[in-house]
């Protein structure tokens, strides 16, 4: 049997084509398992939607350990914001003196359904913001 030059020029053409084909086919198949995987995530970094009684009850918890900040004589507490998440306190704002970081964390610490403080306060010098003490 004898392959003429053309016979032999279409079965190369036709082996390429497969070639490609099966690329162009494992790149689809690597990209739908990415978006399958990206959509996976996704759905597992949002919780369920919060209750009303568990945003009342963030809101009585935050709203608790800003008046125990309030109430503290050693502590100026105008500066201080609280958020609540499921007993989870975080305080944000800022401070002027170095022990208020630690007495404002303590104090939140101590309100009843308090299960953990997160301290995101800022140490305020003076009004510099880039003083050696500021975190």
């Amino acid at each position: 049997m004898v392959i003429t030059a053309a016979a032999a020029y279409i079965i190369a053409l036709t082996a390429i084509r497969r070639t490609n084909l099966f690329a162009i086919m494992s790149r689809a198949a690597c990209a739908g398992f990415a978006l399958a995987l990206l959509c996976g995530v996704a759905a597992c970094a949002t919780g369920p939607a919060k209750s009303d009684a568990q945003q009342q009850a963030d809101r009585e918890t935050a709203a608790h350990v800003q008046n125990a900040l309030d109430a503290d004589k050693r502590l100026y507490a105008r500066h201080i914001f609280v958020h609540a998440d499921n007993g989870v306190v975080r305080l944000t704002g800022f401070v002027w003196d170095p022990p208020d970081l630690d007495e404002a964390k303590t104090v939140a610490g101590l309100v009843p359904g308090v299960s953990r403080v997160v301290n995101d306060l800022e140490l305020e010098r003076n009004g510099m913001d880039d003083s050696g003490v500021t975190r």
